[in-house]
């Protein structure tokens, strides 16, 4: 499973999402490994679909881990969640479904 977080330095919800994929992945009794790519957007070519994702969003596979389709245009904005960033048991739950193809 390729997990990716993608954001960059100015947005301010990156820094939460980021610790809590870390405390998802880590966190006891997982089971998925502890390893993601941190991927800032600002750093990738114009062209590359990733730039589209509004941040901070994990992309599993290229997926939005929560269900968010694909951007149509490689725009950079912010992401908005309904309850704030999601939590570590949120993103553990989400991957963990995402495993088990649920």
């Amino acid at each position: 499973m390729k997990i990716e977080l993608l954001g960059f330095p100015g947005c301010p919800n990156t820094p939460a999402m980021r610790e809590n994929l870390r405390a998802a992945l880590e966190g006891a009794g997982a089971g998925l490994g502890s390893t993601f790519a941190d991927v800032n957007q600002e750093s990738l070519p114009e062209s590359d679909p990733r730039r589209g994702w509004p941040t901070p969003t994990i992309l599993v596979d290229g997926h939005d881990l929560f269900g968010m389709p694909a951007p149509s245009t490689p725009a950079m904005g912010c992401r908005i969640y309904p309850n704030g960033v999601p939590d570590a048991a949120e993103i553990r739950t989400a991957l963990n479904g995402t495993r088990t193809g649920k």
